[in-house]
């Protein structure tokens, strides 16, 4: 942690101050120390009293807790959110810092979602994890929570956008799955230890749902409420929206008819549909896909690290997995047959491997 990081989250826990405020205060000036200085000569007023004894005692939190702590300036931020004017200038991350992925989708919808929810997110991540793709939910109950699970279970990264400090998780049900999560994901949020779950801080953590993501999939929600916001944020952020249509006179389905209706939302239909409309390369045919031998001897350590490799960098270029494992053609060739004839992998359009 550096001297900077001081002066960044007392500037991000600035009041008075809105995010857009903050973005061109630090391209005016650009860094929080810069910012604190003129502020103590007097050459710029802010209402609010920068609180550095406070900034001290979250690196002690962040720091004994390894946690992450990304600064808008820092080649970690997430780079969607770099385009949103009122994004956050400071996050706060436990887990994995892969979020930057090719291909992220945000998954909302209510808390007290129906049976049905579960299977559409079931077939929607079972049609789209070829790809090399992450999830982004608000780790609430309801259809936020099974958007996670179901996530952590495929091994599809998942990431779950905090309203409070990241020394509490709520609701406390998900604590297990929340620790699930870092393997392969984890938390995020812009507030520090501390932070209670307040109601405004909801609509604040839903832009970074909607901010951090190419396209929103509302599932089912009522015409006002959290995933109608993350909804019309997508739409403000210039990002794909899709709702799942349903019973015209179903509670739960007359948020995503609405955003439909009003044309802000494509009709979401079926995991093959939503690849086409995003023009995203479309899920394998089953028939093209090997078949998994059972019963096969452990993999070697070089099959085990080529496996890894692929899983979280696919799909990659054979040339690529050649000078990441300094092997010649005739091992490399040897080495990737024997993971497609176990079904572990399989090769797409340009000599290029990913994880089955």
């Amino acid at each position: 942690m550096t001297d900077q990081l001081l002066y960044e989250i007392a500037f991000a826990n600035l009041l008075g101050i809105n995010d857009k405020q903050r973005k061109e205060l630090l391209l005016l000036f650009d860094n929080a120390k810069n910012i604190y200085a003129a502020c103590e000569k007097g050459d710029l007023v802010l209402k609010d009293q920068w609180q550095l004894s406070l900034a001290e005692k979250e690196i002690e939190f962040i720091n004994k807790h390894q946690i992450n702590a990304i600064s808008i300036s820092n080649k970690q931020y997430p780079n969607r959110l770099l385009h949103c004017e009122d994004g956050p200038t400071m996050l706060y991350q436990k887990g994995s810092l892969g979020f930057n992925l090719p291909r992220l989708i945000s998954i909302v919808g209510t808390r007290k979602n129906t049976i049905q929810v579960q299977k559409i997110i079931q077939e929607l991540l079972e049609g789209i994890k070829h790809l090399n793709l992450g999830i982004i939910s608000g780790l609430a109950s309801g259809t936020d929570g099974i958007a996670h699970a179901t996530a952590v279970k495929m091994g599809i990264p998942t990431w779950g956008i905090l309203a409070h400090g990241l020394d509490s998780i709520y609701p406390n049900q998900h604590r297990k799955l929340a620790i699930a999560m870092m393997q392969n994901g984890g938390l995020i949020t812009e507030f520090t230890k501390g932070t209670p779950t307040l109601p405004f801080h909801f609509p604040k953590r839903n832009r970074i749902v909607a901010g951090m993501s190419d396209v929103t999939i509302v599932i089912e929600s009522e015409t006002k409420g959290g995933s109608m916001i993350t909804a019309n944020l997508a739409r403000d952020y210039d990002r794909d929206l899709f709702a799942v249509p349903g019973r015209i006179h179903d509670n739960k389905s007359k948020g995503c008819l609405k955003l439909i209706s009003d044309h802000k939302a494509q009709v979401y239909i079926n995991p093959a549909h939503l690849l086409e409309q995003l023009n995203w390369e479309p899920a394998p045919k089953p028939e093209t896909l090997p078949l998994v031998v059972q019963n096969e001897a452990p993999l070697s350590p070089i099959l085990k690290e080529l496996l890894l490799y692929i899983k979280s960098q696919g799909p990659v270029h054979r040339d690529q997995l050649s000078v990441q494992f300094n092997m010649n053609s005739g091992e490399l060739s040897s080495s990737l047959l024997h993971l497609e004839m176990r079904g572990m992998i399989y090769m797409q359009a340009g000599n290029r491997f990913a994880r089955r």
